[in-house]
């Protein structure tokens, strides 16, 4: 073989490089087309909810800061007594790039909730160190529980 025929070969086994990382890019990017009841399920069955009202997504709105407009579906539990920092939220948003934002939303209302607790409740401040915000594509996540690993776990599956 000659240099222009393994120079022709190195460049085909570039592009398909660039090609397979760029696949693996946009199939990998996070996020679900499941709807928020799909996602719930198994989430919900991953722990006891109980003691965890059903709130709505205007109250959501209201407590995060939320733009609703935004979302395409919300599951948010919160416990009604104001002594229990016990919260799960999933949001699906209709655009991936406005995840950061409720990300950040997220993270001041539980900074806020670690500011009140943190004095006075040593154990809803542990619950709040230990809670999980993340956020996969179009799919934002936080839980603030005693079984906050476990409803993790059951949401990533549920992805």
């Amino acid at each position: 073989m000659t240099k222009y025929t393994y120079k022709i070969i190195e460049v085909v086994l570039v592009v398909l490089l660039i090609g397979f990382v760029a696949f693996l890019f946009i199939s990998n990017s996070g996020g679900t087309k499941k709807r928020v009841k799909e996602i719930a399920a198994p989430v919900l069955q991953s722990a006891d909810f109980s003691a965890l009202s059903r709130k709505t997504a205007a109250d959501a709105a209201k407590v995060f800061g939320f733009d609703t407009s935004k979302e395409e579906g919300i599951l948010y539990y919160a416990n009604d007594d104001i002594m229990d920092c016990s919260e799960l939220l999933i949001v699906k948003l209709k655009d991936e790039a406005d995840a950061a934002a409720f990300q950040e939303a997220i993270e001041a209302r539980v900074q806020k909730q670690k500011n009140l607790f943190q004095n006075y409740a040593p154990d809803q401040y542990a619950l709040l160190k230990a809670a999980i915000i993340e956020t996969s594509g179009n799919t934002v996540f936080y839980c603030t529980s005693k079984d906050t690993d476990a409803i993790y776990d059951a949401f990533k599956k549920a992805l």
